[in-house]
């Protein structure tokens, strides 16, 4: 099965490269220039969802923004989904039934990618092949990804957090950059 598991992974991988990156308006973007932000992340457990629902009223409190949309991959079938998940206002999910043979996902995240959002944070480890899916064919105006990951290719902002980069290290800097109005 690991066999089996390792071929499906270089096969989405090789449709990843070529998959081509939608045409869209490349902008510039800082919290205070943005009105919507697209956040994506790979859900691990309840603090981790609870920390981002938090990090997301914060952008929004804070920099008067119209609306952050959450979109999580959920690495498991359907029948398994945690109960902290659920559709909410602002925020969607796709699990591992929605996602085909080749990794692709479908549902939810159809419908994100073709949504033109300002930003779009990737929050995940960026090397999930699902979220890196969306991360490309995102039709946002400005990819705000973390150096070294497999998403980073198709961002327009990338961050370098070292050799070992953690979610809170991303926020931090996240915060100092953006956060500055006169970074456009």
């Amino acid at each position: 099965m690991k066999a089996g598991q390792a071929i499906k992974e270089k096969l989405a991988l090789r449709k990843l490269r070529k998959t081509a990156e939608p045409m869209r308006n490349r902008t510039g973007f800082n919290f205070h220039s943005a009105d919507r932000v697209g956040i994506i992340y790979e859900d691990s457990d309840e603090p981790f969802y609870k920390k981002l629902r938090d990090y997301a009223a914060f952008l929004k409190s804070t920099y008067s923004l119209k609306s952050v949309f959450l979109l999580g991959y959920i690495p498991l079938p359907d029948k398994q989904l945690p109960p902290w998940q659920q559709h909410k206002l602002e925020s969607e999910y796709f699990t591992k039934s929605e996602v085909n043979w080749q990794m692709q996902p479908g549902g939810a995240a159809d419908k994100f990618v073709r949504d033109e959002f300002d930003m779009l944070i990737d929050l995940s480890s960026g090397n999930s092949i699902p979220l890196n899916f969306v991360m490309k064919q995102s039709r946002a105006k400005m990819k705000v990804g973390i150096a070294g990951t497999r998403s980073a290719s198709c961002c327009d902002l990338i961050i370098n957090l070292g050799d070992t980069p953690t979610i809170d290290q991303f926020v931090k800097q996240l915060n100092t950059y953006l956060s500055n109005p006169k970074i456009v």
